[in-house]
């Protein structure tokens, strides 16, 4: 064959094919099959094959359209937008603005009838009523139509309807059964978004968030006419055909992300601030407003809710996300499920779902949810076989009564930086990894290990390559890993470093030099900045993600108990509580010795079962038990106080003592032995610094008393008793006595003063913040002798000195009262120095040059001396008995203005002085009294 271009075209034979247009019928025509591609496309239509498809109709936009030139094909509008993937075609319709989709057929011709018969699912009670009402809105907004088929054809495929439950919008949806026809398209999902990433993607646009959601999103879509017989459903008997995009559809999804993103491509600025998820589409509005986006989505067809901006309160691809201190917060976004009653290997895996789901942090509930999976699946063969064994309903109920208390599943939401830490840890059940970005866990993540494995080096290598995979998807660049393991920090950190070679010794040393390789790759590759840290196991955040209780592990099958030494010789039994009551009641060596003599066949076990049962030896100086140790200590500051009454120097005292990290010690004096001396003391310190949860104590008997429990029930303190004649229950305030009184012994100090040195004693390692008083107060404590006061200093601004020579307001001064004389003798501070001994304020005081004493004047009132008023019951006797204030003029023995401070001095004079007689004017016969005091004006 010669092509257009004059170029031979090699055939490879010839065939016969189907095409089939997107809206139109299909056709048969013959083909030519060539070893290359003709002119560089993969097929050519001839004019045969045109004239069987009916004719085509190019368009301005060089669209092409097959069908009659008379008929819908010429008539219909072109497509401003059209998406063409290898599942599916979408086209935008600007005209009637709506878009058209329809999928592609796995054979590309789809079946000719799909087999189910099945109407619908039959919805539960509470959702029929719902359900009916949501497909009666379906059918009047248009988007269920009735099925005509002289105008669609017969009928190729019924769809079951069902309704499902949105717990967390309590929303009763419709959905399709779409199964039976996924199986005949083909859907490609390698370029589609994956939960998990998104959020990572999300969470680090910021604090200033918008969420935009499409109303009703897939309804929005529709599908082109001639899929219609496919998408038909039965509703209240009558027949109906689906003209929108069906939930439950395998391509629906891929449509409305291959929609979204090429109309949110279509402007710069809205690509650049908004990041889509099937219908969910978030918007940074330091780049755009979300009106913007919203109006953007609105010309080209699709309809959106009102934004809601994040900090407000939002639900972000089912969780819940809201403002605080300037941050964005997350935690679950709906309500924790209830464990059902009737467990199957179905419901335990549902549930477990519900519990952890896709959340980012969930911490314990992660591995515990994971452990109750296996369990489920060891315990059943089949999906719907029951769950009949009781460990795992156990396990199941206290993780539900643990979780509904502290559900780990919360945190921060905005994230930023490329730096953090990876947190890995495993253990004999799981490998852990936590990611830690400016001191918050942003995600953690935790797998079960198989039950056949058991080298741990290599299981925490696995972890960390696991946290190093989750730092590269977070984009981190410099990652301090966080390990407890000190063989996998040597091994990591000589690899990185190359200061030594890898040594070990263990079967898989090839699997570890290989895991090492791995670490390393990972560092070179994406050019991270890794360090490797060694903490404790306590400290390691990862820690919590591979531990689970003990009694989980363990296995609850019923053995019976191996007694058959009592029950099978009831002879032996008896001969060896017989031999043991003749010897004296030894223990079980000696016992077994004196048996032996006359029994040789004796077990060990047997004597010891009898030795174990015997009451006389229970009751009377029984072998020691072991039990395990507790601790006294608790973990907060004032949370438990240690009681105790003791004597000291001959003196009883009330002692407290902090059984918390600060140990803060109290000693209060008792004047008596009894409860109200204690009730009082104790209410006032609790008035003073608050009161404990609890109270440690012995059992005195003034402890006990009804007074006592008034006050700890009145301050909500709970009392607790340590055991009857076990000393080593008060063994923190029983030290504290001791230490006290040793301080006392030594030093010949006081109670208080031993206290006071006991409080600001750090402990062995001399770090001052392990003080008591330290610990406890916000201030350091100044110890007397030693912790001497600063020297105050005198600062240049201050305006006097010692030695200034002043003039200092008199008490009472008026606006024509002279200042007396005065020298500065110290300075107190800026504002206060002692004039003459005296303390006064700066704003009375004026600076007095030398020369004003010898150039002022002197009258003849201060030849005289001052005039000094009398008080008011010194007054001068008259022969009607009318008393007047009169004013006795003093001598003066000290210069006139200076301060004299010596009364006796000032008594004598005014004493010294005579009176003169009254020649004052004429007054009334009326008496006079004064009506205030001189003195004082």
């Amino acid at each position: 064959m010669t092509a257009l271009n004059g170029k031979p075209v090699r055939g490879n034979g010839v065939g016969t094919v189907w095409l089939q247009p997107t809206d139109r019928p299909r056709a048969k025509v013959d083909v030519i099959v060539s070893t290359t591609k003709p002119l560089g496309f993969d097929f050519i239509v001839g004019m045969n094959g045109i004239k069987a498809l009916g004719g085509v109709v190019v368009d301005s936009q060089g669209n092409a359209h097959f069908g009659p030139s008379g008929g819908m094909a010429c008539a219909a509008t072109e497509a401003d937008i059209t998406l063409d993937e290898p599942d599916f075609s979408v086209a935008f319709d600007s005209t009637d603005s709506f878009w058209t989709a329809s999928w592609k057929w796995r054979d590309g011709k789809g079946p000719d009838v799909l087999k189910n018969v099945l109407r619908e699912y039959p919805p539960a009670r509470r959702a029929k009523g719902p359900y009916e009402a949501e497909l009666g809105r379906w059918v009047e907004k248009g988007w269920l139509v009735p099925y005509r088929e002289q105008e669609y054809g017969p009928a190729k495929g019924l769809i079951p309807l069902m309704a499902v439950i949105q717990r967390s919008k309590e929303k009763v949806r419709p959905v399709m059964d779409f199964r039976e026809l996924n199986a005949h398209v083909e859907a490609y999902t390698a370029s589609a978004d994956v939960c998990a990433e998104k959020l990572r993607e999300w969470r680090k646009q910021g604090v200033n968030l918008a969420m935009v959601d499409l109303n009703d999103a897939y309804l929005q879509i529709r599908v082109d006419k001639s899929l219609w017989p496919y998408q038909t459903v039965i509703f209240k008997n009558r027949r109906y055909c689906l003209t929108r995009l069906g939930f439950g559809l395998n391509v629906a999804p891929l449509v409305m992300r291959a929609l979204l993103n090429r109309v949110l491509s279509l402007d710069s600025d809205v690509k650049r601030a908004t990041s889509a998820y099937v219908d969910d589409i978030v918007v940074n509005e330091d780049v755009v407003p979300a009106c913007r986006v919203q109006r953007h989505l609105a010309s080209y067809g699709l309809v959106c809710k009102a934004p809601i901006k994040v900090t407000d309160g939002a639900r972000v691809l089912g969780l819940r996300v809201w403002g605080e201190r300037g941050s964005l917060v997350w935690n679950r976004g709906g309500r924790l499920p209830n464990l059902p009653d009737r467990l199957t290997r179905r419901i335990v895996f549902s549930y477990c779902g519900e519990l952890v789901g896709h959340l980012p942090v969930c911490g314990w509930l992660r591995v515990a949810a994971g452990l109750a999976k296996r369990k489920a699946n060891e315990a059943t063969t089949g999906w719907d076989d029951p769950v009949t064994t009781t460990d795992l309903l156990v396990m199941l109920r206290e993780i539900d009564a643990r979780v509904r208390v502290h559900d780990p599943a919360r945190g921060r939401w905005d994230v930023s930086g490329e730096e953090g830490r990876i947190w890995v840890d495993a253990s004999g059940i799981a490998i852990g990894v936590a990611v830690e970005i400016r001191g918050s866990i942003v995600e953690d993540a935790a797998w079960l290990r198989p039950d056949d494995a058991r080298h741990i080096n290599m299981a925490e290598l696995d972890a960390a390559i696991k946290g190093l995979n989750l730092a590269i998807s977070w984009g981190l660049k410099s990652v301090e890993l966080m390990t407890d393991s000190a063989t996998v920090h040597r091994w990591i950190t000589n690899g990185i470093t190359g200061k030594a070679r890898l040594r070990s010794k263990a079967a898989g040393e090839m699997l570890i030099r290989r895991r090492i390789g791995m670490v390393l790759s990972l560092v070179r590759e994406y050019g991270l900045g890794l360090t490797v840290t060694l903490v404790k196991s306590a400290e390691n955040k990862a820690d919590v993600l591979t531990r689970v209780p003990q009694k989980w592990l363990k296995s609850h099958v019923a053995t019976a108990r191996p007694v058959c030494a009592l029950t099978v010789d009831a002879n032996a039994k008896k001969l060896i509580e017989e031999v043991h009551h003749l010897a004296g009641h030894p223990g079980v060596r000696r016992t077994l010795y004196f048996v032996r003599r006359t029994h040789p066949m004796v077990t060990r076990r047997q004597v010891r079962l009898v030795v174990a049962s015997c009451q006389t030896c229970q009751s009377i100086d029984p072998a020691p038990v072991r039990w395990r140790p507790g601790t006294l200590a608790v973990e907060r500051i004032w949370q438990r106080l240690a009681m105790d009454v003791t004597h000291c120097g001959g003196r009883l005292y009330l002692t407290l003592i902090d059984s918390g990290p600060s140990r803060f010690t109290i000693w209060r004096p008792l004047r008596y032995h009894s409860s109200e001396c204690m009730v009082e003391q104790l209410e006032a310190l609790f008035y003073e610094r608050g009161a404990p949860e609890e109270i440690l104590a012995d059992n005195d008997t003034a402890f006990r008393s009804r007074v006592f429990a008034c006050l700890m029930t009145r301050w909500d303190v709970r009392l607790r008793f340590r055991a009857a004649y076990t000393p080593s229950g008060s063994g923190i305030v029983e030290r504290c006595h001791r230490s006290v009184k040793v301080i006392m012994a030594r030093k010949g100090c006081t109670v208080a003063e031993a206290v006071h040195l006991y409080n600001l004693t750090p402990k062995d390692d001399g770090n001052a913040s392990t003080a008591p008083a330290n610990a406890l107060y916000a201030y350091q404590v100044r110890l007397r002798g030693l912790d001497k006061q600063k020297p105050e200093t005198c600062g240049e601004t201050w305006p006097y000195a010692v030695g200034d020579r002043v003039w200092v307001k008199p008490p009472g001064a008026r606006c024509n009262t002279r200042y007396l004389k005065g020298e500065v003798t110290n300075v107190t501070s800026e504002h206060v120095v002692e004039v003459n001994g005296t303390p006064r304020h700066v704003k009375d005081l004026r600076h007095r040059s030398v020369e004003s004493s010898a150039e002022e004047p002197r009258d003849a009132e201060e030849e005289s001396g001052p005039l000094i008023p009398l008080t008011a019951h010194t007054f001068v006797d008259q022969d009607d008995h009318q008393r007047f204030p009169v004013m006795i003029t003093t001598t003066p023995s000290t210069p006139v203005g200076t301060i004299t401070h010596d009364p006796a001095e000032q008594t004598s004079r005014i004493s010294a002085t005579p009176i003169p007689e009254r020649t004052g004017t004429r007054r009334s016969s009326r008496a006079q009294r004064s009506r205030r005091c001189i003195c004082c004006d």
